[in-house]
């Protein structure tokens, strides 16, 4: 079947053009003929034309980072995002449970104690205990790397004064040394095994809810990590499928996290060059987890927090076992990628992956987050050709508590996204989510302004750190594509690349940055099919959609 978009304004490698032929899943051609497109039409081949009304056509976004399956599931669960106390979080856990009185546990996600107006206070098992206490619940920080469980969910997972912290978590306990139900890390991932597994059917479910979403946000490909040893049989069964049968909405690439060596060599022996895959959903990478996150105080420091000395965040993973498995994936022919936020974390993963990679890093392995650095790390980085996989959304919570947690010179070469692309190393963007909303325009906001999503401060943070309208784009298409090691069929709107796309209500390289934000999807496309299209809805009400 043969597509033709008209009346747009198109941005590609040849320049600005106002018409795109679209043959299956591939682009053909760009302003054709007036004659030839009526000839076009005029023919028996099936033909779609599609009117853009002078809007902007850019590549679709491909966010290199998040969690697809999260969002369908943030989607389900209870949700705290809008949490401003200790309080709040009661009222809204009791609410779920009166809306809810089947649910035999509770789970939640996205409270900010630096949100709260009562103190900042974390919550404790007393504080969950005031939801209920006749079954388990646990509720996770947004960060997604620590949580607190009731007495319940302790009790149920056999949690004591006498259990061990486990390997890179921390129960954190009350002056007696009895677990307070905050859990860091690993200490998490302890208690949450009590829950049942989630079944195929509500994979698929989660997964369909997501596609939608972000699709309506004009993304046509993720790089996810929401496969592990213990659902990795399902997620792959349900995506396949959806594959198999032209389901997806978007292309799915899998940042896999394994940290046993030999589950890790049984599954690659298995799946590294499947059949199964396509250009639509196949492995891309093993993830790896050296440390936390800053909002929680356990990202990997250097030196201790400037808000709590007490502490230099959490190691989740030790160099030696980073480099075994990192290993395994190179003899499969798969990058290492690795969520690093702090600079301890970064200098040590720097270091592993010295010793992993060959000249030139030619598996494209990389650094997730790459958050607090000083200029030392960010030529190691760029000197050893690492890919970065930065969150520019993430500034606008993290620029606001940057200076506690680190200290005004750390924050002043942190976030560095424009010193890392002139330093040479190539960067990709993404948003984490469901840690943060997946819109595309709100995180390119943040990395040409550097400001919070409320428009400060005005001068922007760290100002010498904004990047041009165009290297952002450029970082959320080509740049991701690369990361995936396709950039010869996807990341551009140019002839022989797949159709992935998006008609934009605004032009982003015309209107203020501030508006940028603003910007609304009209239609995405990905492989040749629409996805989503309010193009042909009136009246419409622009709208920025956000997780609630």
């Amino acid at each position: 079947m043969k597509t033709i978009i008209k009346n747009a304004k198109i941005y590609t490698p040849r320049g600005i053009k106002h018409s795109i032929t679209i043959e299956d899943d591939r682009i053909i051609g760009f302003d054709e003929s007036e004659q030839a497109v009526r000839k076009l039409a005029d023919s028996q081949a099936a033909v779609r034309e599609i009117d853009a009304r002078g809007k902007t056509v850019v590549a679709g976004f491909h966010d290199s980072h998040m969690h697809l399956l999260g969002i369908g599931r943030m989607l389900s669960i209870l949700r705290l995002q809008e949490a401003r106390s200790i309080a709040d979080i009661v009222r809204l856990g009791r609410q779920y449970i009166a809306d809810s009185p089947d649910k035999d546990h509770i789970v939640g996600r996205g409270w900010n104690q630096d949100y709260f107006t009562d103190g900042s206070a974390i919550p404790t098992k007393d504080d969950l205990d005031r939801i209920c206490t006749d079954r388990p619940i646990v509720l996770t920080r947004v960060c997604g790397h620590i949580g607190t469980a009731n007495s319940k969910a302790l009790e149920m997972a056999g949690v004591t004064k006498d259990t061990p912290d486990p390997d890179g978590g921390v129960f954190v306990r009350d002056a007696q040394g009895a677990p307070n139900g905050i859990l860091h890390e690993t200490a998490l991932d302890y208690v949450q095994r009590i829950f049942p597994d989630i079944s195929e059917a509500e994979i698929e479910q989660y997964f369909r809810k997501a596609m939608d979403y972000v699709s309506a946000l004009g993304i046509t490909a993720v790089q996810v990590n929401d496969l592990y040893a213990a659902n990795q049989e399902k997620v792959l069964r349900v995506l396949n499928r959806l594959d198999r049968d032209d389901e997806l909405k978007v292309r799915v690439f899998h940042q896999f996290t394994y940290e046993d060596e030999q589950a890790l060599e049984a599954f690659l022996r298995v799946w590294a060059d499947s059949e199964l895959f396509s250009d639509r959903h196949r492995l891309s990478a093993l993830k790896l987890y050296k440390d936390g996150s800053l909002g929680a105080r356990t990202a990997l420091m250097r030196r201790p927090y400037r808000d709590d000395p007490t502490t230099r965040g959490v190691e989740t993973l030790s160099d030696e076992k980073m480099k075994a498995l990192g290993l395994i994936a190179k003899k499969y022919n798969l990058p290492l990628v690795v969520h690093a936020i702090g600079d301890g974390a970064i200098a040590q993963t720097i270091d592993v992956m010295a010793a992993l990679n060959e000249a030139g890093n030619p598996l494209r392995s990389g650094l997730i987050h790459h958050q607090i650095t000083d200029l030392e790390l960010l030529r190691k980085t760029a000197a050893q050709h690492l890919h970065v996989f930065y969150q520019p959304i993430f500034l606008h919570y993290d620029m606001h508590i940057l200076a506690d947690r680190v200290g005004t010179e750390l924050m002043a070469t942190s976030y560095a996204f424009k010193t890392q692309m002139d330093l040479g190393a190539r960067t990709s963007y993404g948003t984490d989510a469901p840690i943060e909303d997946p819109n595309p325009l709100a995180c390119l906001y943040c990395a040409v302004t550097r400001k919070d999503l409320t428009g400060n401060p005005p001068e922007g943070f760290v100002p010498a750190e904004r990047v041009s309208v165009a290297e952002a784009l450029a970082n959320y298409s080509e740049a991701s594509a690369y990361a995936v090691r396709m950039e010869d069929r996807l990341g551009r709107l140019d002839v022989g690349y797949y159709a992935d796309l998006a008609i934009l209500s605004e032009d982003p390289y015309e209107v203020d940055p501030d508006a940028i934000k603003d910007i609304q999807v009209l239609l995405t496309m990905m492989n040749g099919q629409v996805t989503f299209d309010s193009l042909g809805s009136r009246p419409r009400t622009p709208r920025v959609p956000r997780i609630p």
